[in-house]
């Protein structure tokens, strides 16, 4: 059995691309340790991100996310356990689609094969409609 979390934030306005990578590869090394698989989604200034792991370890990240400061308005989408993991392979995956019209375009065509790749079982889950539902719905009001 797994837990998992889905929340939208706000990017305060001073955190760049650059924070953005480098946030990125301390959670990828981090999440592995822990056993935490997530993909995180960024566009026009927001984030979507879902993690899924054991518990305890879900439930410290995340009180750890919603204090930290480059980013505000967190908002909780989903918070459960889950069966399985969507993307049982990964420690974090990030979607930028706040690019020029390529790194869009990219972005768009990775996010379809992510959700292609997910777990089979877990495409007809609650956690998977929700990510995919606020992720879409994301991405289209921002472009």
């Amino acid at each position: 059995m797994y837990y998992s979390v889905i929340y939208q934030s706000k990017a305060q306005d001073n955190f760049s691309p650059k924070d953005i990578e480098l946030m990125l590869i301390k959670a990828k090394r981090k999440n592995k340790k822990h056993k935490i698989t997530g993909c995180i989604v960024y566009s026009g200034n927001k984030f979507i991100q879902m993690i899924q792991g054991p518990k305890q370890e879900i439930t410290d990240l995340y009180k750890d996310i919603k204090a930290d400061n480059r980013h505000f308005s967190v908002i909780t989408l989903l918070e459960k356990a889950s069966k399985e993991k969507i993307w049982s392979d990964w420690s974090m995956a990030m979607l930028n689609f706040s690019g020029g019209s390529k790194q869009v375009m990219s972005s768009r065509i990775l996010l379809e094969s992510y959700f292609e790749t997910a777990n089979k079982a877990e495409k007809k889950s609650e956690v998977f409609e929700v990510l995919r539902s606020n992720v879409l719905d994301l991405i289209n009001e921002s472009n």
